[in-house]
C-alpha cells in the first residue's frame, strides 16, 4: 500500500483495506458520528463500504452508533454504487470494458481496473485476486452478479474489466 493511501482495519470484519474503501466514524461529544469527509478531529474507527458490515456495526457493543448515522452510511453507499452502475451502463457498448473472468484473463495485459461482484464464488474470487495482485491491477467489490449482468443483457457477470487507463483512474 502506498503512503498516499494508507491501510486501515474494518472494526467489524477485521479486513485491512485502503482508507478510500472504508467509511470512517468518530466519537464526538460522547456519540459516534459518520465522518463522511474524514475530517472530524477525534479518534476514528473504520467500517467497510459494505451493507453487511454496516448492518453488523449496528450490533457492535463497543461502538454505539445511532440509526441516523448508520442510515447516512447506507445512503452514501447506495449513492456510490448507483454511480458505478450508471457509469458502466453508459459505457457498456464501448471497447473499454470486458466482462467475465475468462475475458478478463484473456486481456489481462490491457486491464487497468476490475469491478468484482460481491457474490462471486470463493474459487473464482481467489483465482481472480491472485492474478490481479500479481499484475498489480486495482480492483473493487461492487453490487452483485445479476446487477452487473443486467448491464450487458446477461443473466450474471462475475467481474468487469476496464481497459482504459483514464476511465480506470476516474472509477478509482
Amino acid at each position: 500500500m502506498s503512503q498516499n493511501n494508507p491501510e486501515r482495519t474494518c472494526v467489524v470484519c477485521r479486513s485491512k483495506k485502503s482508507k478510500d474503501e472504508l467509511f470512517r466514524f468518530a466519537e464526538k461529544k460522547g456519540k459516534f458520528v459518520f465522518d463522511k469527509n474524514m475530517d472530524v478531529q477525534a479518534r476514528g474507527a473504520y467500517v467497510c463500504k459494505d451493507a453487511n458490515c454496516i448492518n453488523r456495526l449496528s450490533k457492535h457493543k463497543k461502538y454505539n452508533i445511532s440509526i441516523e448515522e448508520l442510515g447516512k452510511m447506507m445512503a452514501a453507499l447506495k449513492k456510490e454504487k448507483k454511480d458505478y452502475l450508471n457509469i458502466l451502463s453508459a459505457m457498456k457498448s464501448s471497447d473499454y470494458l470486458v466482462f467475465g473472468i475468462k475475458m478478463i484473463f484473456e486481456e489481462i495485459d490491457k486491464i487497468h481496473f476490475v469491478i468484482i461482484a460481491d457474490d462471486i464464488s470463493e474459487k473464482n474470487d481467489v483465482k481472480l485476486i491472485r492474478i490481479l495482485d500479481e499484475k498489480k491491477i486495482n480492483y473493487a467489490y461492487f453490487s452483485d452478479k445479476q446487477k452487473l449482468g443486467a448491464i450487458f443483457s446477461k443473466k450474471e457477470v462475475n467481474a468487469v474489466g476496464i481497459k482504459s487507463k483514464k476511465v480506470a483512474r476516474g472509477l478509482l
